[in-house]
């Protein structure tokens, strides 16, 4: 009895090791398993333009989103916080969801090895008028293998240097 438990142990352990790799959800040669973002601001850093009259700040830039591994996705939110860094206080938020992504961008989807730009633009007021603040971007996408990918960036926003 000992030898056939023996015999029939490392069948069950190979047997456990193939079953999960029966899955359609296998990559194919070449293809990647998960995807890979890279996000840039640009510029960088982010020139603030100010109001005179309200002291209000505008900034505009470009968020691009390049896939790096191999597995296109779809893109399910660029979201942009204003921080005062001084204070660590938000101060403005942008949020763009696929749907807005359709209509301000034309497109929600990154091919493998492709590049999606994403131009924003917000406003903000700091306390004294001060125009110096920080600006996250956060995206976030969805690949082609149903894997979630996070990726963010940090940036300044500051007048360029004299």
């Amino acid at each position: 009895m000992h030898g056939s438990i023996r015999l029939r142990l490392p069948f069950v352990l190979l047997l456990a090791l193939l079953v999960p790799g029966c899955g359609e959800d296998t990559p194919t040669a070449g293809e990647a398993s998960r995807a890979a973002i890279v996000v840039t601001v640009d510029p960088n850093p982010v020139p603030p333009s100010q109001n005179q009259l309200t002291g209000s700040v505008s900034i505009g830039y470009r968020v691009t989103i390049t896939e790096t591994a191999g597995l296109g996705g779809e893109i399910l939110f660029v979201s942009a916080q204003v921080y005062d860094p001084e204070t660590g206080l938000l101060h403005a938020l942008t949020y763009f969801d696929s749907a807005d992504l359709i209509v301000f961008v034309g497109d929600k989807r990154v091919e493998a090895g492709g590049t999606l730009v994403v131009p924003q633009t917000t406003s903000y007021v700091l306390p004294d008028f001060r125009t110096n603040a920080l600006l996250a971007i956060n995206v976030q996408m969805k690949d082609d293998h149903d894997n979630l990918i996070n990726q963010s960036v940090l940036v300044k926003v500051e007048p360029p240097p004299q």
